[in-house]
């Protein structure tokens, strides 16, 4: 009889070995981990007019429509034959949809089945759904299909618990700017949204109907009366009375202000038009692109790995994704000579108050003078601030890469000659000298928060102080030791990671690279991530937050609808 337990602990064993060998049997093979592609895809793809991002322009002769702004860029780059390599066309938002306001009549007759029969209605696709973002993922989320439903809905999408509900997000992509709601107008003297309520309650403002904020503004300040308008309409919003602010995603506002300076619309009731007070601190704030449930994986996938690689890569690198003679690719590189200040219009957020007849010049003058001397404190005080900020950040981004090679300390003087000698030498050229290029190859990773060009710019001048052109060993050393906040906070970080999370960053250590070479850490790299996966939970435990935290030098914002 004591022998029973072990004939029990045989059998299992047989039982869980056979079990496994038919799993094995039965697992595909090693994935392709080359760059992936949606060869063969055609995709329709709804499209929603948002001055400066996606614009659309109508042929007088033909009516035929044209498409252009930085998300249309945008797609243009993903789609190209050596990256997502897939075709495409664009619609506007059909006007039939669900969620349309005054939705088309479908009718056309008896047994007339809208899911088989071509659409003819004479006001489908028109130019008043244009700007329409309910209507247009409308298109994509209604249920039966039919003629009009088409694949993703690409724009200024804010991705909200709803939308989540009825089609899937690729991740979010980054608008430069801050994506919460912001004001635009001719009001002055409004500091925020707290000021606006408290003291300004009585202005007319507008928002824009059919977007996903606006329920949201309407229950969070009852206190306003708001007044909704169309995109295309906000200029003559403004001009006519209607309101003197406008509500809006603040990365947008300021691009609205340039366009309206450059097309010769800078006022409104003779007033000058700009960015007003500060934009919220909360709400909607990530966009992203909307995907048909029914779409395969890899769509989403593939896009997703296209959109981060954009965002992450480095214009300059030569073996980057986005190197293209130097021109092409990076998001922020397309943005460039599109964002506003908010102020070209010459508006004055907080004017000086009026003079009466009586006073003399010297105070007229005194009150023309001081506030002209204020605003240049103000400018120069702002500006040592975001230099500031600026540097704080990039030296953060160099150590949490450095700790991606090395073990790193609370200061660099925890870090033993020999190791950061180790460090310059796998960053350095064969010269022996770090070049800009050297530099920018070594900080383009995916696995870390995307560098900005300004702030990559910044980081080298900041290392190369004598304009030499390459980074001396000196010269290495000594920035290091003007790191010391940054090398103490991301020490904390990574220490308080979990084991998992800890061995995802450092699989680029130096000693892996020698015994493993590039290849081999980066099959490692897809192993340990593959493996922290498959923990659904990680995904939302403090852990996973403070592992994001380690590898977000920046706030992550953006703007959508």
């Amino acid at each position: 009889m004591m022998m029973l337990p072990n004939l029990f602990a045989v059998v299992f064993l047989l039982l869980t070995k056979t079990g496994l060998a038919n799993q094995l049997a039965t697992m595909p093979e090693t994935p392709n981990l080359g760059d992936p592609t949606l060869s063969g895809y055609h995709f329709r793809i709804t499209v929603v007019e948002q001055l400066g991002y996606v614009d659309i322009e109508t042929d007088k002769d033909t009516g035929e429509l044209s498409f252009s702004g930085y998300l249309i860029d945008v797609l243009k780059e993903v789609s190209k034959e050596h990256r997502a390599n897939f075709t495409y066309e664009l619609a506007t938002p059909s006007g039939f949809g669900s969620k349309c306001e005054g939705r088309l009549n479908w009718t056309k007759g008896e047994g007339f089945n809208p899911t088989t029969e071509i659409l003819d209605h004479s006001s489908a696709y028109g130019v008043p759904f244009q700007s329409q973002y309910k209507w247009g993922e409308s298109d994509v989320n209604d249920r039966p299909l039919s003629e009009y439903s088409t694949d993703l809905y690409w724009g200024l999408y804010y991705i909200t618990p709803e939308r989540l509900k009825v089609n899937r997000f690729t991740v979010p992509y980054k608008p430069p700017g801050k994506g919460t709601l912001g004001m635009m107008g001719t009001a002055t003297n409004i500091h925020s949204f707290d000021d606006l309520v408290a003291n300004h309650s009585d202005l007319p403002i507008c928002a824009s109907a059919n977007t996903a904020y606006v329920d949201s503004l309407k229950l969070t300040f009852p206190e306003l009366t708001i007044n909704l308008v169309h995109e295309p309409e906000i200029h003559k919003a403004l001009s006519d009375g209607t309101c003197d602010i406008y509500v809006g995603v603040h990365a947008l506002l300021s691009d609205v202000v340039r366009i309206y300076s450059e097309t010769g619309r800078c006022t409104a009731n003779g007033l000058p038009i700009g960015m007003i007070g500060q934009p919220m601190e909360f709400g909607l704030n990530y966009s992203s692109i909307g995907v048909r449930t029914e779409l395969p994986n890899e769509v989403v996938d593939t896009l997703n790995y296209w959109l981060l690689a954009l965002m992450a890569c480095f214009p300059a690198d030569p073996e980057g994704v986005c190197f293209e003679d130097g021109d092409g690719g990076s998001l922020s590189q397309l943005y460039e000579g599109r964002g506003g200040t908010g102020f070209e219009c010459g508006y004055i957020q907080f004017p000086p108050l009026a003079t009466s007849e009586g006073l003399s010049p010297g105070a007229i003058t005194g009150i023309v003078i001081v506030p002209v001397i204020l605003v240049l404190l103000a400018s120069m005080v702002y500006h040592v601030y975001q230099l500031k900020a600026q540097e704080k950040r990039m030296k953060k981004r160099f150590i949490q890469q450095l700790a991606r090679n090395i073990e790193i300390g609370g200061s660099a003087r925890e870090i033993s000659a020999d190791k950061l000698t180790e460090a310059f030498k796998h960053i350095c050229g064969e010269d022996g000298l770090i070049s800009k290029e050297d530099l920018a190859q070594w900080l383009n990773d995916l696995h870390m928060d995307f560098l900005s060009e300004s702030d990559f710019d910044r980081l080298w001048d900041t290392m190369d102080l004598e304009g030499r052109g390459v980074v001396e060993p000196l010269d290495f050393f000594a920035f290091l030791t003007e790191c010391g906040p940054q090398f103490k906070e991301v020490h904390m970080v990574y220490s308080a990671l979990p084991k998992i999370e800890r061995q995802k960053l450092a699989s680029r250590r130096l000693s892996n690279i020698s015994a493993m070479g590039e290849e081999g850490v980066k099959q490692m790299e897809r192993m340990i991530n593959q493996r922290s996966r498959l923990n659904v939970q990680t995904a939302h435990s403090p852990s996973s937050k403070s592992c994001r935290s380690f590898m977000s030098g920046t706030d992550t914002s953006s703007s959508a609808y």
